[in-house]
C-alpha cells in the first residue's frame, strides 16, 4: 500500500470497514430506488421522500468514503441516516409489522462499521427507541394475541445484537494480538522498524518540538557469533534490548532494526540532550557483563545521533544522517557517540 493511500498506516479493519461502507452505500442506493418506486406507486409520499433522501445521500457519499481519512465520521453519518429512516417508517400508521425486520440487522451493521463500543452503544439506543415504537404502534395486546411472533422478533434481535457484539470483541482482541506481533521484534521484544515508522508519523507535524534519533551498533558483534555461536549472540542482543529499555525515558522508543543494529526515537529532544542520552546508553552497554559458560563477554557500542526541528521531516533522511554519524563513530575508533 503506497503512502498516498488513505489506509496507509491504518489497521487492517480500517480498510475492511471502508470496503464494507462502500458496499452498503451501493446496496442502499439500489434498494432505495426500488423503495422510491414502490412507495410512489402506493401513494406513500412521505416515505418515498425519505427513501429518495437516503438514496441521494448514499450516492453522494460513495466518492467521499473512497478517499476520506475520517472514515468513522461517515460510517456514523450513514448509520444515523438509516436509523432515522427506519424509525420514521416504524412510526407511520400505514406500515406493517414486517418493517421491524430491518431492526434486526441494525446491530450487526453498527458493530461492523463502528466497532464494539460505539456500535454497541448506538445500536442499543436504536433498539430501545424501536421497541418503544413497537409498543406505541401495536400495544401490549399484540404481545398477548401473538406471543410467538413477538418472541421471535425480540429473540432474533437480541441474538443478533449479542452475536455481533461478542464477535466484534473477539475480532478486536485478535487484531490487537496480530498487530502487536507485527510491530514487535520476536528476539528482543523491542518494537521493530514498522512500529518505529508508525510512532514517527504520529510525532511528525504534531508540533514544533525537536525530534532526535539514535542509531546504535554493537562493536565486533560478528566475532561473538563466530567465537561463541549464534545462541550466545542472541542472548547478548536480548540483554542489550533490556538495557535500552531500562535506560530510556517513558516517551522514548527503543527499537531493533535487525542484526546488531538498534534505533532509539527521542521525542521533544534536541541534539544536545540526545547526545547526552546516547552517552548514557553507551556507558550502560559497556557496563554489561554477558556470561557464556565460564567466560564474561565485554560489549561496546557506537552511536550516531541526528536531530531535526523541521515539522515536515521524514524518517528516512533522519535515519540516513544518524547512520552516517554512526559510521563516523565506527571509523574513529568505536565505543563512542558522534552527533
Amino acid at each position: 500500500m503506497s503512502p498516498a493511500s488513505p489506509d496507509y498506516g491504518m489497521p487492517l479493519s480500517y480498510r475492511h470497514r471502508r470496503h464494507l461502507l462502500r458496499l452498503l452505500l451501493t446496496v442502499t442506493a439500489l434498494f432505495g430506488l426500488v423503495f422510491v418506486i414502490v412507495n410512489l406507486g402506493a401513494g406513500r409520499y412521505g416515505l418515498m421522500t425519505v427513501d429518495l433522501a437516503i438514496t441521494v445521500l448514499a450516492v453522494a457519499l460513495l466518492p467521499v468514503v473512497r478517499t476520506t481519512q475520517r472514515l468513522r465520521r461517515w460510517c456514523l453519518c450513514y448509520l444515523v441516516s438509516i436509523y432515522a429512516a427506519t424509525l420514521y417508517a416504524l412510526a407511520l400508521p400505514t406500515t406493517s409489522v414486517t418493517v421491524f425486520s430491518w431492526v434486526m440487522v441494525m446491530p450487526l451493521t453498527a458493530h461492523l462499521l463502528l466497532g464494539r463500543r460505539m456500535g454497541g452503544l448506538s445500536s442499543a439506543l436504536y433498539l430501545a427507541i424501536a421497541a418503544g415504537l413497537f409498543f406505541w404502534r401495536f400495544g401490549l395486546d399484540s404481545v398477548v394475541e401473538a406471543p410467538g411472533a413477538t418472541a421471535n422478533i425480540a429473540g432474533v434481535t437480541v441474538w443478533t445484537y449479542l452475536f455481533s457484539y461478542f464477535y466484534e470483541a473477539s475480532r478486536e482482541s485478535a487484531e490487537r494480538q496480530l498487530s502487536q506481533q507485527a510491530l514487535t521484534d520476536s528476539l528482543t521484544g523491542l518494537p521493530n522498524r514498522a512500529q518505529l515508522e508508525q510512532s514517527f508519523r504520529r510525532l511528525a507535524n504534531a508540533d514544533g518540538h525537536p525530534i532526535s534519533v539514535l542509531m546504535l551498533d554493537l562493536d565486533h558483534f560478528k566475532a561473538i557469533n563466530d567465537d561463541y555461536g549464534h545462541a550466545t549472540g542472541d542472548a547478548v542482543l536480548r540483554e542489550v534490548g533490556q538495557a535500552l529499555s531500562a535506560h530510556t525515558r517513558a516517551q522514548d522508543l527503543a527499537c531493533r532494526l535487525g542484526g546488531e543494529e538498534f534505533c532509539v526515537l527521542l521525542p521533544h529532544t534536541d541534539n544536545r540532550a540526545a547526545r547526552h542520552l546516547a552517552e548514557r546508553l553507551r556507558e550502560a552497554i559497556e557496563a554489561l557483563h554477558c556470561r557464556h559458560n565460564d567466560s564474561v563477554l565485554s560489549l561496546t557500542a557506537s552511536i550516531g545521533v541526528a536531530s531535526s526541528t523541521d515539522r515536515a521531516e521524514q524518517l528516512e533522511p533522519l535515519l540516513h544522517i544518524a547512520d552516517e554519524k554512526l559510521y563516523e563513530a565506527k571509523f574513529s575508533g568505536r565505543n563512542r557517540v558522534v552527533g
